[in-house]
């Protein structure tokens, strides 16, 4: 007998049928899926099934296959929509030791009939700490938070999303907050991507959007703004308020504005405001598309333990010229034909900054007051077509400042055919007169290459590399302003390789490995792997997996059952 997502089989039952319920007498074995041989099925003495999805069960038995694991007196079991408990958890956390707990699931819909829900977890470890989280999710929101103690303590937050209402569509209340606190906040996070990010960030605002009219759109708003180094480093937050506006500049043109006021505070509090504009317009001559546009960007922060505020501003002026030149090759029978597309350019920029005080050094080159470019690139792409699409560029030219010149140059290739995906980027810069060492010789780049086979084997290699210099000159030659508010990376010299993959190998089990190590100093900086199972019929999904990562003792093990229904399905009774 099948009844909404259940399956239910037995030699000998009593069943009744009433208005909202079935009720079963006698004893019979129920699957949470249709399928005939179910690896996870409940055995039971009784049970009550509701047009509700729920299933009450007396004296169920667990089996895995046909071994019984586990029995129980009497259990309810609920769909996602309705309150309940959550499976049991169990990991290894490394040489923090064994975790145990459990969890609550609390739904609920809004008035828009949405569903949405919060997560409780309480677990604890063997040794004698505790750990409590929170999941929440909605229509436009997300958000886990974790706080655990084991002599020392941690505090993780990672949680985004934004509302508004129907009464007042114009205004939108936003957040953004991804953070790891604590003494022990970056040892006892298992997950190396988590651990290696450099800051905490965090930010709510409240925003308006207004129409004056004459295609002008603006919009203002309110918030507030924190930074950290990640883990323990001293918070700089403060209130901020911000204005912008951007609208058309005759046919073929645009203009935007933009200013904004924040105080920070830390170690010291600082007022700090910022205004940004620019004008850009796009004529066209004939087959020649040129690109012109002016802008200016003012900083002011006050002071720092020194008794005058610092301040800083740019102005630049950037021309392009370029033609596109199109040629398209048919495809077979019904199929688009594949474009392809190079296009040649010219660009010349120009850059006038000046500044005081130390508040800005940190994150703006010391390039000297006045900055050129002159390059000549390339483009060329090939529209997605027969399972594939290509997209390359290429620059080069020379920076000009006033304490000597460098030649330049920024490539990318970004492109995919059939299973396989890529995406390679350079910067370089060589130094001819006198430039300062932080602006001098050097190259980096990036290297990101995927590959997916027809039996499900996915492969993921990337490649971060520099060697000396910042790429601080080259960058430019990609876009934004000439000297911007961040550029240059931070380290003088590294290589870090990534290898990861997966692979389908028996019965539905799929293997995943994952390696990252910094060849420069030949360290293994993360590994790890998994084994996970999903049955074709999605009643069940397993996974067993372990890791390892610089900076944190001993060994993650982690094991995860989740009784997954299958596609809704009418309700039926035969």
């Amino acid at each position: 007998m099948t009844y909404d997502r259940y399956r239910i089989t037995s030699g000998k039952l009593g069943i009744t049928l009433g208005p909202s319920a079935v009720e079963i007498r006698g004893t019979a074995k129920l699957s949470p899926c249709p399928c005939e041989d179910p690896p996870v099925s409940l055995e039971v003495s009784g049970a009550r099934a509701t047009g509700q999805g729920e299933i009450e069960l007396r004296w169920p038995r667990l089996y895995v296959g046909p071994v019984p694991v586990f029995v129980l007196p009497w259990l309810l079991v609920r769909p996602a929509d309705r309150v309940g408990l959550l499976p049991p958890r169990f990991a290894m956390r490394g040489a923090d030791g064994a975790l145990l707990g459990a969890g609550a699931r609390l739904p609920w819909r809004g008035a828009d009939g949405k569903l949405r829900a919060v997560e409780l977890f309480a677990s604890g470890y063997l040794q004698g700490g505790v750990e409590l989280g929170a999941r929440i999710e909605g229509p436009t929101m997300t958000g886990r938070f974790t706080w655990d103690r084991l002599r020392q303590d941690r505090f993780v937050a990672d949680t985004h999303g934004f509302v508004r209402t129907d009464a007042r569509p114009d205004v939108r209340i936003a957040w953004d907050l991804d953070a790891i606190r604590g003494a022990r906040g970056l040892v006892a996070t298992p997950a190396l991507a988590a651990a290696a990010q450099p800051f905490d960030v965090g930010a709510a605002e409240v925003t308006m959007a207004v129409s004056p009219g004459r295609g002008v759109g603006a919009i203002l708003g309110t918030g507030f703004t924190a930074r950290a180094r990640r883990g323990e480093g001293p918070i700089v937050w403060g209130p901020t308020a911000f204005v912008g506006a951007s609208g058309a500049a005759g046919r073929r043109g645009s203009w935007e504005a933009n200013t904004s006021l924040m105080m920070l505070s830390g170690q010291t509090s600082t007022p700090y405001a910022r205004a940004e504009a620019g004008i850009e317009l796009a004529p066209r001559f004939g087959p020649i598309s040129t690109r012109a546009r002016i802008g200016a960007r003012a900083r002011i922060a006050g002071p720092e333990g020194a008794p005058m505020a610092s301040w800083d501003a740019v102005a630049e002026a950037r021309a392009e010229a370029f033609v596109s030149l199109e040629r398209s090759f048919g495809g077979p029978g019904d199929e688009a034909p594949l474009v392809h597309r190079v296009t040649p350019r010219l660009e010349a920029r120009g850059a006038i900054a000046q500044g005081a005080g130390a508040f800005f050094r940190s994150i703006r080159p010391e390039l000297g007051p006045a900055l050129g470019l002159a390059a000549i690139g390339a483009s060329s792409s090939l529209g997605r077509a027969f399972g594939s699409s290509l997209e390359a560029q290429v620059k080069g030219g020379f920076v000009v400042t006033n304490t000597g010149a460098s030649a330049v140059g920024w490539a990318s290739v970004e492109g995919t055919s059939g299973l396989v995906s890529a995406r390679i980027e350079a910067i370089a810069s060589k130094g001819s007169v006198d430039l300062p060492s932080e602006g001098g010789d050097g190259v980096s780049g990036l290297a990101e290459v995927g590959v997916g086979l027809a039996d499900g084997t996915t492969v993921l290699v990337d490649v971060y590399g520099r060697a000396g210099g910042t790429g601080a000159l080259a960058r430019p030659l990609g876009g934004g302003l000439l000297l911007g508010d961040t550029i240059g990376l931070v380290a003088e010299r590294e290589l870090l390789l990534g290898l990861g993959g997966s692979r389908p190998l028996f019965g539905g089990v799929t293997g995943r490995l994952r390696a990252d190590a910094d060849l420069s100093t030949r360290a293994l900086v993360g590994l790890g792997g998994a084994l996970s199972y999903r049955h074709p019929d999605g009643c069940v999904a397993l996974e067993v997996g372990a890791s390892r990562r610089a900076g944190r003792g001993g060994t993650d093990i982690w094991v995860s059952v989740d009784l997954v229904p299958p596609l809704p399905a009418r309700p039926s009774l035969r």
